[in-house]
C-alpha cells in the first residue's frame, strides 16, 4: 500500500505538515481536483503568507500523493474524523501513516532504523544514521537515478525533520535527537485494522502487515492491541498460536468512523 517502490525526494519539499494537512482537509471537498484545491487555497488565503510555488509543493507534492489516492478515500476518511472532532492525537498518527505510505523512505527509515535503535536502548538517532541509511539505499538501487551529495544532505535533513514533525524524535540538541516514546492509540488500531480488512487483507495478513511497524509493533503486539480494542466492543478476536481470527463488527469504513467519534 505504498505509492512507489523507489524512494523520492518529496520530503525535501514538504515534510510532516500536520497543521497544514488539517487546514487543507477543511478546505477540500469530495470530488475536488488538485488544481481546484490550489485555487481554493489561494482564494481563502490559507496556509499563511506562502508563495504560489509553496502552495504547489504543499498541495501537489504532499497532500495529493498522501491523501488524494485510491479514489480520495484517505482524504474523505480523515476529513470525516476532523469534522466530527476526533482527537489531534488520532489525526496525527493517521497523517503519519499516509505520509509514510507516500514516502517509502520515511516508512523504511522509521521501521528499520528508528525503532531498531529504540529497541537497542540507544535512545537517540543521529544525522549519520539517516545519511548512512540513504547511502545504503542508493547503493542497492532504491532510487531511480543516483542522488547528488547535495540532495543526499537535503533529504537527510528533511527526513529527520519529518520525524520531529510527528513527535517521533526531539529537536536537535548538540547533534543529539532523542527518540520519543510512541504509543499507538486504540482508535488508530481500530482504523488501520478496518482499513486493511476492507482493502481485502485476510486476518493473518492484517496482523503481519508492515504498517504496524511504523508504530513499533511486532505481530504479537498487534494481536495484543486488537485484543485491547476488542474489550471496547469494536471487534472480537480469537487466536491460538499463530492463527488469528477476527469477527468484524462494522460493515463499512463509514460505520467504523462514526463509532470512533460517537
Amino acid at each position: 500500500m505504498t505509492a512507489s517502490l523507489h524512494y523520492n525526494t518529496n520530503l525535501a519539499k514538504a515534510q510532516g505538515l500536520f497543521p497544514e494537512t488539517l487546514e487543507l482537509l477543511e478546505l477540500w471537498q469530495p470530488g475536488m481536483s488538485v488544481p481546484e484545491l490550489k485555487a481554493r487555497v489561494r482564494a481563502a488565503g490559507a496556509l499563511g503568507k506562502v508563495t504560489q510555488v509553496r502552495v504547489d509543493d504543499i498541495v501537489g507534492r504532499a497532500f495529493a500523493p498522501r491523501f488524494l489516492v485510491t479514489g480520495d478515500r484517505p482524504a474523505v476518511w480523515l476529513r470525516s474524523l476532523l469534522v466530527n472532532r476526533a482527537s489531534r492525537g488520532l489525526l496525527r498518527q493517521l497523517v503519519l501513516l499516509y505520509t509514510a505510505r507516500a514516502n517509502l523512505i520515511l516508512h523504511d527509515f522509521t521501521c528499520e532504523v528508528l525503532w531498531l535503535k529504540n529497541a537497542s536502548r540507544a535512545g537517540e538517532v543521529t544525522k549519520e544514521d539517516a545519511r548512512d541509511f540513504i547511502e545504503r539505499a542508493i547503493s542497492r538501487g532504491a532510487v531511480e537515478k543516483r542522488w547528488s551529495d547535495g540532495m543526499v544532505e537535503r533529504v537527510t535533513r528533511y527526513l529527520l525533520g519529518t520525524l520531529v514533525d510527528f513527535d517521533l524524535i526531539a529537536e536537535n540538541r548538540f547533534g543529539r535527537r532523542q527518540i520519543r516514546p510512541l504509543f499507538i492509540l486504540p482508535e488508530t488500531v481500530v482504523f488501520l485494522a478496518h482499513e486493511l480488512h476492507f482493502a481485502g487483507q485476510d486476518d493473518q495478513e492484517i496482523v503481519r502487515h508492515r504498517d504496524w511497524r511504523l508504530f513499533g509493533l511486532s505481530a504479537t503486539e498487534v494481536v495484543s492491541a486488537l485484543e485491547k480494542v476488542a474489550t471496547q466492543g469494536h471487534l472480537f478476536v480469537q487466536h491460538s498460536g499463530a492463527i488469528v481470527r477476527v469477527e468484524w463488527k462494522y460493515q463499512t469504513m463509514e460505520e467504523m468512523l462514526d463509532a470512533l467519534t460517537r
